[in-house]
C-alpha cells in the first residue's frame, strides 16, 4: 500500500521555491563557468598562436643553407625555448617528430591534425597532464614542416577550480539564506489562512454571530474572508430561522397536545365506557403523552440552542441524587428482572451543577440502559472522583451499539433501532439533550460499546 507523503502548502511553496531557485542558479554558474573557461581558453590559444608565429617569424628571416643542418634555424629556436613554459616540438615535411625542448613528455611520433587548437594529455613521469596546443606550418628557404606549441594548463585549472568551488560555496549559503526566508515568507503570506482556519473552527452553531477580521479585502485572502463572513451570515439566518421554527412549533403544539391528554384521562376516568372506546382512548393518551415529551425535549434544545436556557448550578451530593434517581427505576426495572446496581464512594461527592438538569441526564441514561437490556440483565452506576472531576459510568449488558451508529448516537432524531425505538418510547433526542447538559456544565461524555457485551456511558463533570 503506497503512502502519500502529506506536506504543509508554507513547506510546499518553500520547496518549489528552492528548487526553481536552485535550477536557476546553477543554470547561471554554468553559464558564467563556460563563458569564463571559452574566455580563458581563447587567451591561451592566442598566446600560442603568437608564440608559433613568432618562433616562425625569426626562423623565416634567416637566411641559412640549409645542408647546414647542425646551425638550422629550427633547431636553434627549439634548443633556445628548451627552458620556457612552453613546449615546442617540430615535425618535419614528412609529419614524422623530429625534435621537442621537452624530452620527458611523450609526443606522438605522427602528425595527424595541423593548425588545430586543442587541449590534450600528455605524460609525464607515468602523470597525465592537460596541455593546450597549436600546430603552425613552417615554409622558409632552409626549412619546411610544421610547429606544434603547448602550453601546461595547470594554472588556468586552478582558476577554473576555483571558480567552481566559489559557485558551490556560493550557491550553498545563498540556499541556506533563501530556505530561511522562504519559509519565513510563506509563513507570513500565509498566516492569514491560519487566522481564518483558527477563527472558523470556534464558529459553532452557539456562536454563528462570529465573524473574521477584514484587513485588506483587495487581495485573494481578502475576498476569501469576505466570502466566508457572508456564508457565515447566510448560516447564522438558516439556523435562526430553524431555531425559531422550532421554538414556535413547540409552543404552538403544546397546548393542544395538554388539552388532548387531559381530556383522554377525564374521559378514561369514566365507568360507562365501552371496551373498544377505552381502548382507543388509550392509545390517544400514549401518543399524546408521547408527543407531550417530543415537544418538551423540542423546547429545551431550541432554548439552549438560542441561549436562553437558563442554568441554575447549586452545591450537592451527586451520591444522593443518583440513589434517588435509580430508586424512581426500581419498579420498572423489577418488571424487566434488572438488577440496579449502584456502587459509589463511602464519601460524599459536591458538585456545583443545575440539579434538574443532572437529573434529566440521569434519567435519560438510565432509561435507555433499561430498555436495551434484555431480561435477566443488569445495569450498574458507578460514581467516583479523582483530582479534577467527578466520574459518572452508566453501564449496562445489553446488546451494544453497533460501530457503524457509533458516530451518530449524540445526533438529534438519530436512533441506533429505527423500527423499535418508536414502541420504546424514545424520541431521537435524549443522548442529544445529555451532551449538552453536560456540555453546559464544561464536562464531556462519551462511552464505550461492544456487540453482545453491553455499553457505558462515562460522564465526567467538575468537582467542587
Amino acid at each position: 500500500m503506497k503512502m502519500k507523503l502529506r506536506l504543509k502548502i508554507k513547506t510546499r511553496l518553500t520547496l518549489w521555491y528552492i528548487i526553481i531557485l536552485t535550477m536557476t542558479l546553477i543554470a547561471f554558474s554554468s553559464f558564467i563557468f563556460l563563458n569564463v573557461e571559452q574566455y580563458i581558453y581563447n587567451q591561451v590559444e592566442i598566446r600560442l598562436k603568437n608564440q608559433g608565429e613568432q618562433i616562425i617569424g625569426e626562423i623565416e628571416n634567416n637566411d641559412l643553407r640549409e645542408e647546414n643542418i647542425e646551425i638550422s634555424p629550427i633547431i636553434n629556436e627549439v634548443k633556445e625555448n628548451a627552458d620556457k613554459d612552453y613546449l615546442i616540438a617540430y615535425y618535419a615535411a614528412n609529419k614524422n617528430l623530429v625534435l621537442t625542448n621537452k624530452q620527458n613528455y611523450i609526443l606522438p611520433d605522427k602528425l595527424k591534425t595541423d593548425n588545430v587548437f586543442s587541449v590534450i594529455k600528455l605524460e609525464n613521469d607515468n602523470i597525465d597532464e592537460d596541455w593546450a596546443l597549436i600546430t603552425l606550418p613552417i615554409s622558409s628557404q632552409s626549412d619546411s614542416g610544421w610547429i606544434r606549441v603547448a602550453k601546461r594548463l595547470d594554472s588556468e585549472e586552478k582558476i577554473l577550480d576555483k571558480l567552481i568551488l566559489i559557485s558551490i560555496l556560493g550557491i550553498s549559503i545563498f540556499l541556506i539564506a533563501a530556505i530561511t526566508g522562504g519559509y519565513f515568507l510563506a509563513g507570513k503570506a500565509l498566516s492569514p489562512i491560519e487566522k481564518i482556519n483558527t477563527t472558523a473552527r470556534e464558529i459553532s452553531s452557539s456562536s454563528l454571530g462570529r465573524r473574521i477580521e477584514e484587513k485588506n479585502t483587495d487581495d485573494e485572502v481578502g475576498s476569501l474572508i469576505v466570502t466566508l463572513n457572508q456564508l457565515f451570515a447566510r448560516l447564522e439566518k438558516a439556523f435562526e430561522r430553524e431555531k425559531q421554527f422550532t421554538s414556535d412549533a413547540s409552543h404552538e403544539l403544546r397546548t393542544p397536545i395538554t388539552v388532548i391528554r387531559a381530556q383522554s384521562e377525564k374521559i378514561l376516568r369514566r365507568n360507562d365506557l365501552k371496551e373498544e372506546c377505552e381502548e382507543t382512548l388509550k392509545i390517544i393518551k400514549k401518543q399524546s403523552d408521547y408527543m407531550g415529551h417530543l415537544i418538551e425535549q423540542l423546547l429545551l434544545l431550541a432554548r439552549s440552542d438560542s441561549g436562553k436556557q437558563i442554568i441554575e448550578k447549586e452545591e450537592f451530593d451527586i451520591n444522593e441524587l443518583v440513589k434517588i434517581v435509580a430508586g424512581e427505576f426500581s419498579a420498572v426495572a423489577e418488571n424487566k428482572n434488572i438488577e440496579i446496581i449502584t456502587e459509589q464512594s463511602s464519601e460524599s461527592i459536591n458538585v456545583l451543577a443545575d440539579q434538574s438538569m443532572i437529573i434529566q441526564l440521569l434519567l435519560n441514561l438510565i432509561d435507555n440502559a433499561i430498555k436495551y437490556t434484555p431480561k435477566g440483565g443488569e445495569v450498574k452506576i458507578i460514581t467516583e472522583k479523582n483530582d479534577e472531576n467527578l466520574i459518572i459510568k452508566i453501564k449496562d449488558t445489553g446488546r451494544g451499539i453497533p460501530k457503524e451508529d457509533q458516530d451518530n448516537i449524540f445526533e438529534r432524531f438519530y436512533r441506533v433501532d429505527k423500527s423499535r425505538s418508536r414502541k420504546k418510547g424514545g424520541t431521537g433526542l435524549g443522548l442529544a439533550i445529555c451532551e449538552w447538559i453536560v456540555e453546559s456544565h464544561e464536562g464531556s461524555i462519551n462511552f464505550e460499546s461492544s456487540a453482545g457485551i453491553g455499553t457505558t456511558f462515562i460522564i465526567k463533570l467538575p468537582v467542587v
